[in-house]
């Protein structure tokens, strides 16, 4: 299979307090979980799913999406972690509107004619960690992330699953496996990349049986 990982800093590794990449994160570790499988990582600290910061068109996810796709075509698996940056106070969206976002994402990724000679990938959508308590005290009244962004980080999971469900698509709630680090409360130490990759993986195994049931 050809495994397309679509994520922002928790997928392109970003370590807690320090800025640098993690070797080991979840991405890698699907490598090693999946030898003879291509996992091919599309991470970028930043990335919303459908917010626009001002000067930062390139970090919104929906506009760079197709061309994503297509560049990485064919693809066997889309597997999408996105909506922590959405919850940014300067755009001030609700978790039904993240959803909302992701359903957009959903609906390009099963158009028949965006692939032409290619089959059309499996979806699994993965909601982000909860944003740790700790955020609103650590970025203070005028930083990136308070409270109402807390809670809304909290419902998002929820508002994720009901879309999937709507549109048939695979979906897993990363905090079921994975807490992000009290030291940002934000991002994923080395531990709970592990965590979260051997969920993500028992899910990719599923989605993998299924196919071949299937045929």
């Amino acid at each position: 299979m050809r495994i397309l990982c679509i994520g922002d800093s928790n997928t392109w590794g970003y370590i807690p307090g320090v800025g640098l990449r993690h070797e080991k994160r979840w991405t890698q570790l699907l490598r090693e979980a999946f030898p003879d499988d291509e996992i091919i990582e599309e991470g970028l600290c930043g990335r919303t799913v459908i917010c626009m910061e001002a000067g930062w068109k390139e970090l919104c996810g929906i506009e760079s999406l197709k061309g994503i796709l297509l560049s990485h075509a064919p693809i066997d698996l889309v597997i999408i972690m996105l909506g922590t940056n959405d919850l940014k106070t300067v755009f001030h969206a609700n978790a039904r509107y993240i959803s909302d976002g992701l359903e957009e994402y959903i609906k390009v990724i099963k158009n028949p004619y965006l692939w032409k000679r290619f089959l059309v990938p499996e979806i699994l959508i993965v909601s982000p960690a909860e944003l740790s308590e700790c955020i609103v005290e650590k970025e203070g009244t005028a930083g990136n992330f308070d409270r109402y962004s807390v809670e809304q980080s909290r419902l998002l999971a929820a508002e994720i699953e009901k879309v999937c469900r709507e549109y048939q698509a695979e979906f897993l709630n990363a905090s079921d496996y994975a807490k992000v680090s009290e030291t940002d409360g934000i991002h994923l130490d080395s531990e709970n990349h592990r965590r979260l990759s051997q969920g993500i993986a028992e899910k990719i195994k599923k989605i993998q049986s299924e196919k071949e049931n299937s045929v």
